[in-house]
């Protein structure tokens, strides 16, 4: 059999952002994939005064910080709407660094600005790991976060761990969109056909959070851990694990092309 013809035969359950679902759906149709669309994350800005204020000191201050941290592309958006409101030209002297390629790429086009970025592995623990962020090379400096509301604190906690002072820019805010338990429930599913593809623990954590609130009206969580996952990383299959999901997809990166390169070869038949 084709993997044209497997993939046909096979729903991927996509869960990202709705502003980012769409396109995530296209590429699985190109590649033969039937789709269904749940998102099981939303973002939007901060939105109390406190929060705002707080971003904006933060970024009028930008040019006593040694260098800025993106954690995401999101990151990136939200932040850029500040900084051109505020810094028309960019201090000189600041460095740039992103968590991954493609937060890279959307810097650079946003902002003409090159970052260093993590390897493929595309997580904290890889941007952390590049020479320009060893002790010897941040020791004393300052260092600025541009993220969502909570989150890890790894990045936070080595960086200071090797002498640098970091503040967080929390942006934006996350959370499970309302509407995701009663679309769970409207989701027939086949655990000979589906796939939910996950880029992220916390989407991870909304799923089942999701499947729980509607566990009295059915075994919703049960029926979901009969399923493969498309996840991104080992720290995220191995959450995957401990939620009691064996069957899973291990992607290299949470990027769209990784992800979609770890479901073709996964579902490959001869």
């Amino acid at each position: 059999m084709s993997s044209e013809r497997a993939s046909a035969q096979l729903r991927v359950i996509a869960t990202r952002p709705k502003e980012q679902n769409g396109g995530w759906i296209k590429q699985l149709q190109m590649h033969g994939f039937d789709s269904y669309s749940l998102p099981l994350l939303e973002l939007s800005p901060v939105k109390s005064v406190q929060q705002r204020q707080a971003i904006k000191n933060l970024i009028l201050e930008l040019d006593s910080y040694h260098g800025i941290i993106f954690v995401s592309q999101n990151a990136v958006a939200y932040a850029c709407d500040w900084i051109e409101d505020y810094w028309p030209q960019l201090p000189i002297g600041l460095g740039y660094f992103a968590v991954g390629s493609k937060t890279a790429s959307v810097l650079r086009n946003r902002l003409q600005l090159d970052a260093i970025a993590a390897n493929s592995s595309m997580d904290s623990e890889a941007l952390l790991s590049r020479p320009e962020l060893q002790g010897n090379r941040v020791a004393g400096q300052k260092f600025m976060i541009c993220r969502g509301v909570g989150g890890r604190t790894t990045l936070a906690d080595v960086l200071t761990s090797r002498g640098a002072e970091v503040h967080y820019c929390e942006l934006y805010q996350r959370q499970c969109p309302q509407s995701a338990a009663n679309q769970l429930t409207q989701v027939k599913i086949d655990p000979q056909r589906d796939i939910i593809a996950l880029f992220s623990g916390e989407t991870l954590n909304n799923l089942i959070d999701s499947a729980k609130s509607v566990t009295a009206k059915s075994d919703t969580l049960t029926s979901l851990q009969r399923l493969q996952l498309l996840v991104p990383g080992q720290r995220v299959a191995q959450l995957a694990r401990d939620a009691g999901f064996l069957r899973l997809i291990i992607s290299e990166n949470a990027s769209e092309n990784a992800m979609l390169e770890a479901l073709t070869q996964a579902t490959k038949t001869n």
